[in-house]
C-alpha cells in the first residue's frame, strides 16, 4: 500500500497522520514495514485515541489466540492482555511501541510478546502453586486483634470483589495500584481529560470496596460500621497491591 493509500484509509477512519512528521519517524523503521501499520503505530505514539483503538480491535486479538493456545485461564490472560496495553502506550521508561522496528507484521510482533509474558507466567505458577493463601499486610495497633480473626475473610472478599469487577475496571486498578501509573499516564492511555482518567479510577475503586464490603457484611453477619473499620484495618489499597503482585 502507497504512502498515499495508507493515510488516506487512515484519514477515513478519523485519524490525521502529520506526514512530515511521520516520514522522519519512519525512516528509522524498515523498508519493508507495512506503510499501514507504521502509520497507525505513529498515530498511537502521539496519544491518538482512535488510532489506539483501532490497533486493540485489529491486533491484539492475535495476542489473545496465543494465550489461548498457552492453556492460560481466563483471569490471566486478561493480566496480561492489561500489562500489554499499560507496556505498548504508557510503559514509564517510553513506550514499548516505540520499539516495533516495522520487520514483520505487527501482528505477529504484539503475538510474541504476548506469549512470552504468558510462558513467564506460567511458569511463575508451577513455582509457586503451593501457595494457597495469601499473606495480605496488616497495620500494627491495638487493634491488630482482628489480624487474627477476619484476615481470611477480608483477604477472600477482596479476591472475589476484584475478580467480580468489568474487565475495563480491573485492568485500571492494576495499572493504578500495580503498575505505578499515575493519573496522568492513564489519562494519555485512554485519551481522556485527566478528571475522567481520576473519575474512573476513583470508581473503579469504590466498586471494589462495596463488593468487599457485601460479602464481608454476609460472611461475618457484621453491620456496615463495623465492616467498614476491618476494612480501614487491613489497608485495601496495598491489600490490592499485594493481591496483584500475588497473582503475576
Amino acid at each position: 500500500m502507497s504512502d498515499v493509500d495508507a493515510l488516506a484509509e487512515l484519514a477515513e477512519q478519523g485519524i490525521t497522520i502529520e506526514r512530515d512528521a511521520f516520514e522522519a519517524w519512519s525512516r528509522a523503521r524498515s523498508n519493508t514495514a507495512s506503510r499501514y501499520e507504521l502509520a497507525l503505530v505513529w498515530a498511537c505514539l502521539q496519544h491518538d485515541a482512535r488510532a489506539i483503538e483501532l490497533l486493540e480491535r485489529d491486533y491484539l486479538p492475535q495476542a489473545q489466540r496465543a494465550l489461548t493456545r498457552l492453556n492460560l485461564d481466563a483471569a490471566t490472560r486478561d493480566d496480561v492482555l492489561g500489562w500489554l496495553r499499560a507496556e505498548l502506550f504508557a510503559r514509564e521508561e517510553g513506550p514499548l511501541l516505540e520499539k516495533w522496528s516495522g520487520r514483520g507484521n505487527l501482528g505477529g510482533w504484539l503475538r510474541a510478546i504476548a506469549a512470552h509474558e504468558g510462558l513467564k507466567r506460567l511458569e511463575h505458577a508451577r513455582k509457586h502453586d503451593d501457595v494457597d493463601e495469601l499473606d495480605v499486610p496488616m497495620p500494627d495497633g491495638d487493634a491488630l486483634n482482628l489480624k487474627g480473626a477476619h484476615r481470611a475473610e477480608f483477604t477472600r472478599a477482596l479476591e472475589a470483589s476484584f475478580r467480580a469487577l468489568p474487565l475495563a475496571q480491573r485492568n485500571l486498578l492494576r495499572q493504578y495500584f500495580l503498575d505505578g501509573l499515575t493519573v496522568d499516564d492513564l489519562a494519555k492511555l485512554l485519551g481522556v481529560h485527566r478528571a475522567t482518567a481520576a473519575r474512573r479510577v476513583n470508581a473503579a475503586r469504590d466498586a471494589l470496596v462495596d463488593g468487599v464490603k457485601a460479602q464481608l457484611m454476609r460472611e461475618l453477619a457484621m453491620g456496615a460500621q463495623s465492616v467498614d473499620e476491618v476494612i480501614t484495618l487491613s489497608n485495601l489499597d496495598k491489600s490490592l497491591a499485594q493481591l496483584l503482585r500475588h497473582s503475576e
